[in-house]
């Protein structure tokens, strides 16, 4: 029964923001492919088929990702409130399910499950994407040269490599969506704008005027704790300009696993055991304030 009731509020989510999640899945490669005739294309290998494909691939795959994590972060402080501000919070509280069953499904709908939706679609478009490129960069024949099998084996590893370490960034995260979204449920309209006064104090302010420097500290180390769960070595692939010449010989998954242990490892920081526990506790806030909404 908690599954069905939790699937019907995922459902709820799709049907609510479909069709502008479709348009970010579909607008920025479509609007790539109608622009590439027309641009220019500047530092790309034309005599490096393999690369050009890569290129594409990766930077597809990222750029379908980042746009959706933008506009997901836009979205967080209105989510937070959603139920009250359009008066639909009695008609969600009539429902059996339970708060935090409300406020779990938003959450993993729109910073879980659609930006991992995201990834997998912007890698699919990338080989679309690829395939443009290099007839933009050297015609049909670049085209031919393109060693597809050996793009697939390259670009996989680094899917699975981003999939995984945007899955442990958002644990180091997690306190600062729930601040956000706190600040927006409690204060409503004017979350953002203490918020960022907040920050200002806490941030600029304290530091230069107290030298307490701790909360940028403990941001700094939430922020690489993030960074470092995305890549944890960026130098470990140890691509310079010989390794260029030959990528078909450069190994991925060679570096996609030991890094993504890497990054497994730094989960036992106080950090992030600290940053759970304030996110635990910004949870249960956002279902107190929710159950006293109506």
């Amino acid at each position: 029964m908690k599954t069905s009731r939790f699937s019907a509020l995922l459902q709820r989510e799709w049907m609510q923001h479909k069709i502008g999640w479709l348009v970010t899945l579909l607008a920025p490669p479509v609007l790539f492919l109608l622009i590439l005739p027309f641009g220019h294309v500047d530092g790309v290998p034309e005599h490096m088929p393999l690369m050009v494909a890569m290129m594409g691939v990766v930077a597809c795959t990222m750029g379908v990702l980042v746009i959706c994590l933008i506009s997901a972060t836009f979205q967080l402080p209105s989510l937070a409130r959603r139920d009250v501000q359009d008066r639909s919070i009695e008609f969600w509280l009539s429902l059996p399910a339970s708060h935090s069953e409300s406020i779990g499904a938003t959450l993993l709908a729109h910073i879980v499950l659609m930006p991992l939706l995201a990834a997998v679609a912007g890698f699919g478009w990338g080989y679309i994407v690829a395939s443009a490129l290099a007839l933009k960069v050297g015609g049909i024949s670049t085209w031919m040269g393109i060693p597809w099998g050996s793009v697939m084996s390259l670009s996989t590893p680094l899917l699975l490599r981003v999939v995984y370490g945007f899955l442990l960034a958002l644990l180091w995260l997690a306190p600062l969506v729930m601040i956000v979204m706190n600040a927006s449920a409690w204060l409503k309209r004017w979350g953002i704008p203490a918020l960022a006064v907040a920050c200002v104090l806490v941030f600029a302010i304290l530091p230069k005027a107290y030298g307490i420097d701790t909360f940028n500290e403990l941001l700094n180390h939430q922020w690489i704790g993030a960074m470092q769960a995305v890549i944890a070595d960026p130098h470990g692939l140890g691509i310079g300009k010989e390794q260029l010449q030959h990528v078909e010989d450069l190994s991925t998954a060679a570096w996609a696993l030991p890094d993504a242990l890497a990054a497994t490892k730094a989960l036992a920081s106080p950090n992030l055991i600290g940053g759970l526990v304030l996110a635990g506790a910004g949870f249960a806030l956002l279902v107190f304030r929710r159950s006293r909404a109506h």
